[in-house]
């Protein structure tokens, strides 16, 4: 059974909602010469394109693409346009991994993280519950978060272990109900000690990858995680992926 709104691949009726959250901060214009906003625009378009071509994804994945700077929007799949998250149904943000053609992303502003997280808390609950009153096969969403930097407010001021420890509790009660699965990636410049103050299990510093890898990771360890695995259980599996994966990089650069 599918919702009417959206076209899976057929083989699969189990759904998987994966959230991801993509820090366009100022500090994602760095450096000049060679952005690392650019290199994200270029993977995800060319990510994006490949994913067509695998059907197990194509069948069970959806998507929710989340911006977050000074501001937090959420990328509407048939707008084409990132929108504030309270401006449109829940339902609408959500689209399966085969049909979503991503917006180009731009670098500015402060790194307002925990307003990220609390949007993606939200529309995770709010999909989750959507899907399971259609009696849709879903499993629990992930929320994968892709940062170069440290958490701030919306005025710039960098957030303590203390301004973030009502979110992380937030984050690890909805773990333990099985709302979700929180996954911080750090890459340069990213501060490995608050993110794991949010995501204590869930941190993995991937700066040895590029974007297509990482995306890589982010979305085919979403599906192989067995469903009945509990948080701490996934964030094992995922972590023992991350390491496989670096050590296959390492040995095909060792081989060139």
């Amino acid at each position: 059974m599918t919702t009417p709104d959206m076209a899976f691949a057929s083989g699969y009726d189990e759904r998987q909602p994966v959230l991801v959250l993509l820090d366009t901060s100022e500090s994602m214009g760095r450096p000049q010469e060679s952005p690392r906003i650019d290199a994200l625009n270029q993977r995800l378009g060319a990510w994006f394109e490949g994913v067509r071509a695998q059907a197990r994804l194509r069948a069970r994945i959806e998507v929710c693409l989340i911006a977050f700077a000074t501001q937090v929007d959420v990328y509407h799949p048939k707008l084409q346009r990132l929108v504030p998250a309270g401006e449109r149904p829940t339902d609408e943000f959500f689209a399966p991994v085969g049909e979503l053609t991503p917006p180009r992303l731009e670098a500015g502003g402060y790194t307002c993280m925990a307003a990220a997280l609390r949007t993606a808390l939200d529309l995770a609950r709010e999909r989750h519950e959507a899907l399971r009153a259609r009696r849709v096969p879903v499993r629990r969403p992930f929320i994968w978060m892709l940062t170069d930097g440290a958490p701030s407010d919306e005025l710039g001021y960098e957030q303590s272990a203390a301004d973030l420890a009502p979110l992380a509790a937030r984050l690890r009660a909805a773990e333990q109900a099985g709302e979700c699965v929180l996954q911080a990636i750090g890459v340069a410049g990213a501060d490995r000690e608050l993110l794991e103050v949010l995501a204590p299990k869930g941190t993995a510093m991937l700066a040895d990858l590029d974007f297509g890898q990482i995306l890589d990771h982010l979305f085919t360890s979403s599906d192989r995680v067995d469903p009945a695995a509990t948080a701490d259980e996934t964030h094992a599996e995922i972590a023992r992926q991350a390491e496989l994966r670096r050590r296959l990089t390492a040995m095909e650069e060792g081989l060139r």
